[in-house]
């Protein structure tokens, strides 16, 4: 089944094209912002960090950086509003989000919080041994693997010594809806067609790192790299998110990924064999089997706590 990690917004046209979908269309946006509700409830978000105790750091106020805010910087609005010693910092390369995080900022004169235009990838803007605790959620869905060493070294650069790095990501997902697993194989046909077209346009490098630039980033990977570049205390926590029959998450997993699925409709029926009226079948098919009564579905998020060396953890 498709998850919240799959690398769907890069690799297009431009340096931050979509790959299967488009960020800045509405219905993309909606989706992000009610999977977010969804995932504060499951997740005991912004920071049950704070309240288990099981991070603290000696500096104050706490400085917190948000990578990739999203529309409206709806975590680092949790944030501010759950601790009012601390100042939050969310980023994103999208104007837009920036744009729209900082009028809701304005709209409810909220002081501890802004907003800044950053292509974090390539470089956090930021000084050295600056902040408290860096967030990233889903960094997957745009990350390319080559991208990751730099990112995670920058964080250890600009996190103060016993700083935290706290890391999101789904690592699975299954259903027992046939047809929500067949809509997944034909998105995940489209990604690996997209991915090859995108190695066969690149020009003035070589196929090895073409092929890193385009292939996504194996989660297996991420606890090696975090200690070889130098983190410490180095934790991962599994959460099964489940939305079957009769739970909490089912209508809201149903609502994204009927959004997911009905925007990358057409990319799926021009890249694969599915025509448009196949496609329609499948969705009817997956909305009447994800609202049966013995649905059965499943999401397993991970949490990477990684520190800066040099404080206590």
């Amino acid at each position: 089944m498709f998850h919240a990690s799959t690398r769907i917004y890069a690799g297009g046209p431009g340096p931050h094209g979509p790959l299967l979908l488009d960020p800045l269309a509405s219905a993309e946006q909606a989706r992000v912002i009610t999977q977010h509700h969804m995932l504060t409830s499951a997740l005991k978000e912004p920071l049950p960090e704070l309240e288990e105790h099981s991070f603290a750091v000696s500096s104050s106020p706490s400085l917190i950086l948000d990578l990739g805010c999203g529309p409206g910087g709806t975590w680092a609005y949790d944030v501010a509003f759950h601790d009012p010693f601390c100042l939050v910092f969310g980023v994103s390369a999208l104007a837009p989000y920036v744009r729209q995080a900082n009028t809701f900022r304005r709209m409810q004169e909220q002081t501890r919080v802004r907003f800044l235009q950053m292509d974090f990838a390539r470089e956090l803007c930021c000084p050295a041994n600056f902040y408290t605790l860096i967030n990233g959620r889903f960094l997957r869905t745009f990350l390319a693997q080559d991208g990751w060493p730099h990112l995670l070294q920058e964080c250890l650069r600009v996190l103060r010594p016993g700083g935290l790095l706290r890391l999101t990501e789904c690592t699975a997902a299954t259903s027992n809806s046939p047809a929500c697993e067949l809509l997944s194989h034909y998105c995940e046909q489209t990604l690996a067609i997209r991915a090859q077209s995108l190695l066969a346009q690149h020009t003035g490098s070589t196929q090895e790192s073409s092929a890193l630039a385009s292939a996504p980033f194996e989660h297996k990977h991420l606890l090696k790299l975090l200690h070889e570049l130098g983190y410490c205390a180095i934790e991962e926590h599994n959460i099964v998110l489940d939305f079957s029959a009769g739970t909490l998450y089912q209508a809201s997993m149903r609502t994204n990924a009927e959004s997911f699925f009905y925007q990358i409709a057409p990319l799926l029926c021009q890249a694969t064999d599915l025509t448009p009226a196949r496609f329609t079948d499948l969705f009817e098919q997956m909305r009447a089997e994800m609202s049966a009564p013995t649905f059965k579905g499943l999401w397993t998020l991970s949490r990477v706590h990684a520190y800066k060396p040099g404080g206590a953890q």
